[in-house]
């Protein structure tokens, strides 16, 4: 039973960090739009992050949640987490 928990509990944070970063990449206003409860954001305001500079910040911010999601689960594919 706790090993069901953990798996859905695993499920659950890769889909929200893989999902707000690929939002985050393709549209920090869209981002912007979702529930604060989904999207995580903080302290970031909408107004200085959607467009010009913030929007790419957050576009950089995306690209490194997804990058390390696909290193993290390469890496439990492969058997291992750190090499």
């Amino acid at each position: 039973m706790k090993q069901l928990i953990g798996i859905v509990c695993f499920i659950v944070v890769v889909v929200a960090v893989v999902g707000n970063g690929v939002l985050m990449l393709a549209s920090p206003r869209t981002w912007f739009r979702i529930p604060h409860w989904v999207r995580l954001s903080g302290s970031l305001s909408e107004t200085k992050y959607s467009s010009g500079w913030g929007a790419i910040q957050i576009r950089v911010l995306g690209a490194c949640f997804v990058a390390i999601m696909i290193w993290f689960l390469r890496g439990c594919m492969a058997g291992r987490l750190t090499r």
